[in-house]
């Protein structure tokens, strides 16, 4: 909500000055108060009328339904009439996406925004008398005062009985004057901030998307953000895993063959000695390439990227030294975002199976339905599994969250233990 620096920002902070168009425009804006009520008023009793007709009479239905369109309009002016005078930005509510007449009309009829434009017709219509009599009364009041000695030999002869005060010479002439003009350059100020602050109250609460959808819609935004930050996250992963693949893990490999080299060309110069120097750096060179590996499958493994989950979970589960079941149906493939977080769940779900569990079998199944990936991981084991206890599964619960997934665990004594994720997997 944006005020401006001037008369807005004298409604929102009395250390900011005055500025004369600010005033200006805002007593321009309180005048029109009431004619804007007036104009809305036949929209007003046509949504009223249709209202109490829609029941009986088929034909009250398209009134009430033209009338909230109508006042849909007319809330839009308005907002443009609060931004024009006053600097005040107020969101449109929000539009929702609908085919056809009919559902164009459910719509309306359920909008909120349409109903809260009505009460703010409605109550414009005091608001806006008020607002009006006090402006014109009071400037009136203020400016025949002021003026009084231009048209004081237009006054009775025997003097003005204004009860506090008799006027039957120019010095009291003078005297009302010079306190009239005091008095409205402290008094109309104060109340011209007054009746704007109320006139902004309600326009806010009511022409605006009010407060529920604008948290509504904070929560899709924060959601959108944290799901961009994961894929972000996820997309820098796989970039690392392919600059080590693509690079240091390439050149390790040159340099493996290069020290292999030298190694035979020192066995055969008659060299043992260095011969055997140059294998043993040989062999660190392939557990430094081993290790590398590691490294990047467990940032992203290639054949997750080339191949999918298939058949990189049947890569898992052939180095999963418990016999592992994979069950994958997927008619298309998932988000990579959503694939990657599947594979790591799989992967430290076995991890505990292998360490902890003393399970003889487990088995993975990994389904989609429609937006929707699951994945379910079980095992015959002792069961009594607790994530808090360090097992790895917290922190894969976290990154699920990231991305509105969720992570259930249920392990009882003596087992089965059946460990579920799911996750949004728009392709």
């Amino acid at each position: 909500m944006a005020q401006n620096s001037g008369f807005g920002g004298a409604v929102g902070s009395s250390r900011e000055p005055w500025r004369a168009v600010g005033f200006w425009a805002a007593t321009a804006h309180l005048a029109l108060d009431l004619l804007i009520a007036l104009l809305a008023l036949p929209l007003v009793i046509i949504v009223i009328v249709g209202a109490a007709l829609t029941p009986v009479f088929l034909f009250g239905l398209p009134m009430l339904v033209g009338g909230l369109w109508a006042l849909k309009g007319f809330a839009a002016v308005e907002r443009l009439r609060f931004a024009a005078t006053l600097d005040l930005s107020i969101g449109a509510p929000h539009r929702p996406r609908v085919r056809g007449p009919v559902g164009w009309s459910k719509a309306l009829l359920r909008d909120r925004s349409a109903w809260r434009a009505l009460l703010y017709a409605v109550l414009l219509l005091p608001v806006g008398a008020i607002t009006f009599s006090v402006v014109v009364g009071v400037w009136t009041t203020a400016v025949a005062m002021v003026l009084m000695p231009g048209y004081y030999w237009l006054l009775p002869s025997d003097g003005l009985d204004l009860g506090i005060i008799t006027i039957s010479s120019w010095i009291p002439t003078l005297l009302i004057a010079v306190v009239a003009a005091l008095a409205a350059a402290g008094l109309i100020p104060v109340l011209t901030r007054l009746m704007v602050a109320v006139d902004i109250a309600l326009a806010v609460a009511l022409l605006g998307p009010g407060r529920s959808a604008v948290l509504t819609e904070r929560v899709v935004e924060l959601t959108q953000s944290r799901s961009r930050v994961v894929d972000a996250a996820e997309q820098e992963r796989r970039r690392m895993e392919r600059d080590l693949h693509d690079g240091a893990q390439q050149r390790l490999v040159a340099m493996s063959m290069v020290v292999g080299r030298l190694s035979s060309r020192l066995r055969k110069a008659g060299d043992l000695e260095s011969a055997e120097l140059a294998d043993q750096a040989q062999g660190e060179v392939r557990q430094a390439i081993v290790e590398l590996r590691d490294l990047t499958r467990g940032l992203h493994p290639p054949v997750l990227s080339d191949r999918g989950l298939d058949a990189a979970l049947s890569a898992v589960a052939a180095r999963s030294p418990v016999p592992v079941m994979v069950h994958v149906d997927l008619p298309e493939r998932p988000s990579l975002t959503a694939e990657s977080i599947a594979y790591f769940f799989v992967c430290e779900a076995l991890a505990n199976v292998a360490k902890h569990s003393g399970a003889s079998h487990a088995t993975v199944m990994i389904r989609r339905d429609t937006d929707r990936l699951y994945v379910t991981v079980t095992d015959d084991g002792h069961g009594g599994a607790d994530p808090r206890l360090g097992s790895g599964l917290a922190g894969l619960a976290d990154r699920a969250g990231g991305v509105d997934g969720a992570v259930a665990l249920t392990s009882p004594l003596g087992g089965p233990t059946v460990l579920e994720l799911e996750l949004p997997c728009a392709s």
